[in-house]
């Protein structure tokens, strides 16, 4: 394989392709510089009903097919682009007919419809033993119980011949060819983590069959060629080879050149998550009780543990809802924040928002929590309540990040940060404060898209070598500062920590969320 210094001096482009849960982003990168030359995003096609929301995925594909017609018309050599490679979320997929026809609708990642599916499932097969098996927490997210869920609410569903990943299917509709990729496969919970092949045990226990599935492959690696029609409707040649990137935090990993179980990484976007890269599956007692997800990663040979926040973004639109503010609005009410710090640290106690609007994640994930605010007085202001989403986000990251440390043995004194966060200065100097971490902030131009089309380079035999990927020019660093460190240190164990056991105590013994 060649490495990046063997290729200077010859450009080439990969295009990298990013579905995420709000926006899918179509990048065009050129190599060796790394440089992103044209993008294109479109707002993700949703159909929302209530608290349901599925992924209109005709019109992702569309939108892909223009986007990628877009960023070629704005360059004269189309012919050096080498290599395509689709990344998404995990968890949400396509059931096929034999004809290869969407059958039924894509539930979104975080739709809990198939609660009472995974209540079946659990039923059968042991929690414990299913996190052993697949090294991930039983959930209503994943996969299977998504297809167990077409099953049992939409016709046809049980002669569905072929099960694919958002990044999978997009990567078919290119190639023409059905594979799955090691990182989103296990996000399936059907995946064995151990052996890394589709568990014919626990399928069977299910009553679905690893023939559901298509055969595996490593995030990167050629799966085809652009078919003709693609090629004539977007203007890329038919000759780019295309490869499934994988789970797009990994691959926003691979755009900062996380690669050792020293480095920890905070993805942030609609969700929030902890990412630390693995020699070994930990799937043991300890990790279990944690419910902290192991995965493939997308570099070969690694693994990961992968924890997520379900609102991080997504709270801070909520809000924007809540209030009707516009963009131009919220930012300068973002600004009245960066300005009133010191105010806010003065007070002795300050509001908690514990941010479950959408559930909860590790150490407690409980599909049915429910969010909680503490601290509005007659006083308080728009302003104040949006302090609190954000110092909320930040205690929910804590609480996790002294998780892994737990499990881990190790302290990580630097996290790295990539995605929406580091465009917000008042954030990143809050997740240092209230962390009593430095926060690197690494800011690079689509993170999730550019590790994408690093992949996509594998797929034609380019090596990038880790460390050109970041530059340090692209680094911004955030460090604690001791007076409102020791304030946010009183809020977490005197406030946050009381109010969360107790939340999420009452909603067990109430409501038996799970």
């Amino acid at each position: 394989m060649k490495s990046l210094a063997q290729k200077k001096g010859r450009v080439m482009y990969t295009i990298g392709i990013d579905i995420g849960t709000t926006n899918c982003k179509v990048c065009l990168f050129q190599f060796p510089s790394l440089e992103l030359v044209n993008e294109y995003s479109f707002k993700t096609p949703k159909n929302i009903e209530g608290d349901n929301a599925v992924f209109d995925v005709r019109l992702i594909w569309d939108g892909v097919v223009h986007g990628l017609k877009t960023i070629t018309d704005r360059i004269n050599d189309t012919f050096n682009i080498k290599a395509i490679a689709v990344a998404s979320v995990g968890e949400a997929g396509v059931l096929l007919d034999e004809s290869d026809n969407l059958i039924g609708p894509a539930l979104t990642w975080y739709d809990t419809r198939p609660q009472p599916q995974l209540e079946k499932i659990l039923a059968a097969l042991e929690m414990k033993s299913i996190y052993e098996i697949t090294g991930i927490p039983a959930h209503s997210n994943y996969s299977i119980n998504k297809i167990k869920w077409l099953h049992d609410n939409v016709e046809q569903a049980r002669q569905g011949k072929k099960w694919l990943c958002l990044a999978e299917y997009i990567a078919f509709k290119l190639s023409g060819v059905k594979r799955s990729e090691y990182s989103l496969a296990s996000r399936t919970m059907a995946l064995n983590i151990t052996q890394k092949t589709w568990d014919d045990k626990l399928l069977a226990a299910v009553d679905l069959s690893s023939s559901l599935f298509s055969p595996l492959v490593q995030a990167g690696e050629a799966i085809g060629h652009l078919t003709q029609e693609v090629s004539v409707l977007t203007g890329v040649p038919k000759e780019a080879c295309v490869a499934i990137a994988g789970h797009d935090h990994m691959c926003g990993s691979v755009a900062v050149g996380l690669c050792n179980e020293s480095q920890i990484l905070n993805s942030t976007g609609t969700t929030e998550g902890l990412l630390v890269v693995t020699d070994t599956v930990n799937n043991t007692e300890h990790f279990f009780q944690a419910r902290v997800s192991n995965g493939v990663h997308v570099l070969p040979g690694l693994h990961s543990l992968y924890a997520s926040l379900p609102s991080a973004g997504y709270a801070i639109e909520w809000f924007r809802n809540l209030f009707e503010l516009d963009m131009a609005e919220f930012l300068r009410m973002v600004d009245t924040l960066r300005n009133d710090k010191d105010l806010a640290t003065a007070k002795k106690m300050d509001g908690i928002f514990i941010p479950h609007l959408r559930g909860s994640g590790p150490p407690d994930r409980n599909t049915g929590s429910r969010a909680l605010i503490y601290g509005l007085d007659d006083q308080s202001r728009p302003e104040d309540i949006l302090r609190f989403v954000f110092q909320g986000l930040c205690f929910e990251l804590r609480n996790l990040l002294e998780l892994y440390e737990t499990l881990t043995g190790r302290t990580y004194p630097e996290v790295n940060v990539i995605g929406a966060a580091c465009k917000n200065p008042y954030w990143l100097q809050l997740k240092a404060n209230i962390l009593n971490r430095e926060i690197v902030a690494c800011n690079v131009d689509e993170a999730v898209s550019k590790g994408a089309a690093i992949l996509a380079a594998k797929a034609v035999g380019v090596n990038i070598e880790s460390e050109a990927i970041t530059a340090p020019e692209r680094q911004k660093r955030y460090h604690p500062e001791s007076a409102c460190v020791a304030h946010y240190q009183q809020m977490y164990t005197q406030v946050y920590k009381p109010l969360y056991e107790s939340k999420m105590r009452t909603e067990h013994l109430c409501y038996g969320v799970n």
